[in-house]
């Protein structure tokens, strides 16, 4: 985004007070609230049909914190009610079923490598699940792991898979693509390739058109390639969207290619994605929460961003709720009433923008 156009956007937001959440900065008219506090390192969001937050817990290593949380409303005290999942990324309530995508084996390192895997809980008792089954197995990890789940208008399941190396690619079909399966697991296919790390999905309501953020690689300096926001059009062959050979330099690599729907700065690390058919005063919107970059050079992220959805017209994207601060915004839900949900990674906390 050019300067000015940054500059107009900041010029719009007005700091609220200590009381709400410190230092992060919304458009006027919107308020920040703190929901809930206590949950280490919270990567993905999902609501049940009962209004009730449902939230993962990821870190780089294991750790007692590990699993699925719940927040029965707002302020309650954080319950801890699946353990011993790691890197669990992916949080979806489909069906009655609460589908959690994760990695195998249970170990920081292991020596085999870890797998990706989608797991579906249900009968919760209010303390636990009675029951779990695995939905997919077997899904090649690496650099990156199994990422978001999203319900399509066709029944099916989707799921970002990361991919196994930073520059290359893997011997393995499904590394780094989009991929989907009917609820019972059946029917594993591949949606869209070439995708570095397709971390957040979002389907556009009403539409078979699902939004993925990527993750561009890490060799090219601080300052290249962008991250991107793409459009998959789920309906129809796999089409590639240029991991690893292209990155936006057009020409040759990029033959084939498939143009995101909208750059984002390099290194941002966007994460979440959901699409709003109205947020307050805004019309049809994606909002993308990034993550924030680990590269001095270039300290981008650490926000959220709104990209613009009209009907007729070209998509646009501003910076919509600043100062988390990096390695803080990850997951995105919107909540029963409308509201937006972000989970702040790093302070192990979950506030909603309303």
């Amino acid at each position: 985004m050019r300067r000015a156009a940054v500059l107009l956007v900041l010029a719009a937001v007005v700091a609220l007070p200590r009381a709400a959440e410190a230092r992060i900065d919304v458009p006027p008219g919107v308020e920040v609230e703190r929901f809930a506090r206590g949950i280490p390192h919270p990567s993905n969001l999902a609501f049940d049909g009962r209004g009730r937050l449902w939230v993962t817990s990821a870190g780089h290593l294991t750790a007692r914190a590990d699993g699925v949380w719940m927040v029965p409303r707002r302020g309650a005290r954080p319950r801890h009610v699946v353990r011993r999942l790691f890197s669990a990324l992916g949080l979806l309530w489909h069906r009655g079923e609460l589908y959690v995508s994760h990695v195998t084996p249970y170990a920081t390192v292991s020596a085999s490598g870890h797998e990706g895997r989608v797991v579906a809980f249900s009968g919760f008792d209010g303390r636990r699940f009675e029951r779990s089954r695995v939905v997919v197995d077997g899904l090649p990890t690496g650099r990156h792991r199994v990422d978001s789940l999203a319900a399509g208008p066709d029944g099916r399941i989707y799921l970002g898979v990361g991919s196994e190396f930073d520059a290359r690619r893997s011997r393995h079909r499904r590394s780094g693509s989009v991929v989907s399966f009917r609820p019972s697991g059946a029917d594993l296919r591949i949606e869209a390739r070439g995708l570095r790390n397709p971390y957040g999905l979002a389907f556009i309501p009403g539409s078979a058109r699902l939004l993925v953020s990527e993750h561009g690689r890490d060799d090219l300096g601080d300052d290249r390639p962008p991250e991107e926001l793409n459009l998959v059009r789920t309906r129809g062959p796999a089409r590639w969207y240029g991991f690893p050979e292209c990155w936006g330099q057009g020409g040759r690599p990029c033959r084939g290619s498939v143009r995101p729907l909208e750059r984002l700065r390099a290194h941002s690390a966007p994460g979440a994605v959901v699409v709003a058919p109205r947020f307050g005063r805004y019309g049809r919107s994606a909002f993308v929460a990034r993550y924030g970059s680990s590269f001095s050079g270039n300290r981008s992220g650490g926000d959220v961003v709104r990209v613009s959805l009209p009907l007729r017209g070209r998509a646009r994207l501003r910076r919509f709720a600043t100062g988390f601060g990096l390695q803080d915004p990850l997951g995105l839900a919107l909540g029963p009433r409308g509201a937006l949900y972000v989970s702040r990674w790093s302070r192990g906390s979950v506030v909603r923008l309303v």
